[in-house]
């Protein structure tokens, strides 16, 4: 295991203990139910939404706000880190 995913699962983890004050994250507020694409690539960009396509296509500019962040971290939760992407 490389020193990029084992310091990206640290800090998901990290991220994982500071929204649990925050937010009250769960899997009926989220559908968190698998690892979607989409979920996956949030992931590997590490949730930063100013390098996500999607949230600048569908959310830029408009008052809603993406919240694949906190389902992400649901994700990693209760399932762990996702597998690589199949092709990549």
């Amino acid at each position: 295991m490389s020193n990029k995913c084992c310091n990206r699962t640290a800090w998901f983890y990290e991220e994982m203990s500071k929204m649990g004050y925050r937010y009250n994250v769960s899997c009926s507020e989220t559908s968190a139910n698998e690892w979607t694409p989409t979920a996956i690539e949030c992931y590997e960009i590490g949730c930063r939404c100013s390098e996500c396509n999607i949230n600048n296509i569908y959310f830029k500019g408009s008052s809603f706000s993406c919240k694949m962040k906190e389902t992400v971290i649901e994700l990693v939760r209760k399932y762990g880190v996702p597998q690589k992407r199949k092709g990549i």
